[in-house]
């Protein structure tokens, strides 16, 4: 039977991000969901961030199943209820199979220590605790199956457009004709049976794969008593032979063919519903996502922001365009509504050097950008007009700690290399790098010349970077470099390019 993943088409590895401290990845799930009783959807989702996926395939696939939920009105609700309780309901089903042969043995040891004359022989009393244990499970094995049925009533009741929604509800039906037709008709004809009566039916009922041939048709008569003899169709009496009577089958003479049956009854229903029991506890599991992302949107909403599904393209193409780029923190927050951002980086320019006063939005800029690239790579919105973002190998981030004015230059300055030397390490083609004041306690020749460098290597191997800077003579000395673009920014959030006066 086919495995069910929504969230990935194929394997897929997560990129590594550097830094995420310095992005306040964590204080977006605290905005999203603030209530104290949402601490475990608040983990899901800070995990989630921290785990950008890099195949573009699978992205897109998140995002177009995310989009049909949205516009579903009600179907992740349905489905996340439906889901939720598979994994008590696998601890109710076993409870209850602990409790049975317990129960079981219970007895048999209080009949052992009475008086056996007349008791159930010990094969008869397991054959009647395997046909217990059956019925038990034949009942969880006809509710898994009604919740399947449910589950396609709810996916045929929705429009969906998305690949991997049609997939899912495909292999459902699937999965549901496979027993609707077979398993489910014979499972509720086994429990409506009376399964003290051993016919031949019940017998040949217990175990699909046994053939009329295979049993002793002697099996079926019972030697003890003899045929109507005034009957018209009553066989003659021969020498040394009883005529066969119709009657119940014991459990003596089919001990070992009946123990075997139900064997092979219990094995296959306890199967079934082991791989009931796992799709729905690997949908609750995939639900997760698309719950955080619908969460997500909902507080983007309320918040009174634009935000949209960005086009995620290959790695190669090394195309960033973000139109009127927000940060998602500041949005949410409500702390700063600076001016919204357009943000272009391509092969030929791919690395930006941004100066300007303190307190303009240098920082919030960079952390905006990072954010956007992660969460388009995990398949969710951001605020902006349009987007179109080329996957990341990974996200490193250095920002610097300009709290403390105090703060001893060397140690600062030793600090920052320790951080770059660390990203540098770990870089990758087609990675996005964001520096914030980097080497601004040294000399501006030392700082100048180490940033070059940096920048340099950086650009050869089309990694793409954001730096900031409070010092315009540094960003000055970039304006003329090759793929890289110097810009200021003013008091009021504006990005322009700088020009050489």
């Amino acid at each position: 039977m086919s495995k069910i993943k929504l969230l990935e088409t194929e394997p897929d590895d997560r990129i590594k991000i550097l830094g995420a401290d310095d992005l306040q990845l964590d204080r977006l799930p605290l905005l999203i969901y603030p209530d104290d009783n949402d601490v475990q959807k608040r983990e899901y989702a800070a995990l989630t961030l921290r785990m950008p996926l890099s195949n573009v395939v699978n992205i897109a696939h998140r995002r177009e199943i995310a989009r049909d939920f949205l516009s579903s009105d009600g179907l992740l609700e349905k489905l996340e209820d439906i889901s939720g309780d598979a994994q008590e309901f696998r601890k109710n089903w076993q409870e209850n199979r602990r409790e049975l042969i317990l129960r079981r043995h219970q007895d048999e040891s209080a009949s052992a220590s009475q008086d056996t004359a007349g008791e159930e022989p010990a094969h008869s009393q397991n054959t009647g605790m395997k046909l217990e244990m059956a019925k038990l499970n034949i009942r969880c094995f006809l509710e898994l199956s009604e919740r399947l049925h449910k589950l396609i009533d709810y996916l045929a009741s929705y429009t969906l457009y998305a690949e991997g929604l049609l997939e899912f509800k495909e292999t459902c039906i699937k999965m549901y004709a496979s027993y609707a037709f077979s398993d489910v008709p014979r499972g509720r004809r086994l429990l409506e049976a009376d399964l003290s009566d051993f016919t031949a039916e019940l017998l040949l009922g217990l175990n699909e794969n046994l053939s009329v041939e295979s049993i002793d048709l002697n099996m079926l008569y019972s030697g003890d008593g003899h045929g109507d003899k005034g009957s018209d169709n009553a066989l003659p009496e021969q020498d040394g032979f009883d005529p066969p009577v119709t009657g119940t089958l014991s459990m003596d003479s089919l001990s070992s063919l009946l123990t075997a049956s139900i064997d092979n009854l219990n094995d296959h229903t306890v199967e079934s519903c082991e791989e009931l029991i796992g799709l729905f506890q690997e949908l609750c599991l995939e639900l997760k996502f698309y719950r955080f992302c619908c969460d997500f949107c909902k507080a983007l909403g309320e918040a009174g922001a634009r935000y949209m599904f960005p086009q995620v393209t290959e790695a190669g193409s090394a195309i960033t365009s973000i139109l009127a780029l927000r940060d998602p923190l500041e949005v949410l927050s409500g702390e700063g509504f600076g001016a919204p951002h357009d943000i272009l980086l391509t092969p030929e320019r791919s690395g930006i050097v941004v100066t300007g006063p303190g307190g303009v939005g240098k920082t919030a800029l960079l952390r905006a950008v990072c954010t956007a690239q992660i969460l388009a790579q995990c398949g969710l919105p951001i605020i902006c007009r349009d987007a179109s973002l080329s996957v990341k190998s990974g996200v490193f981030v250095c920002f610097t700690d300009v709290s403390d004015p105090d703060r001893d230059p060397l140690r600062r300055f030793e600090s920052e290399a320790q951080a770059i030397a660390k990203i540098i390490d770990s870089l990758m083609p087609y990675a996005l790098v964001a520096l914030n004041e980097l080497f601004e306690t040294v000399n501006f020749a030392d700082a100048s010349d180490a940033l070059y460098n940096i920048f340099s290597v950086m650009t050869q191997h089309n990694i793409a970077f954001f730096a900031t800077t409070h010092m315009p003579r540094l960003a000055e000395r970039f304006i003329e470099v090759d793929r890289i673009t110097a810009m200021s920014m003013s008091g009021e959030s504006k990005l322009e390019p700088m020009i050489i006066h």
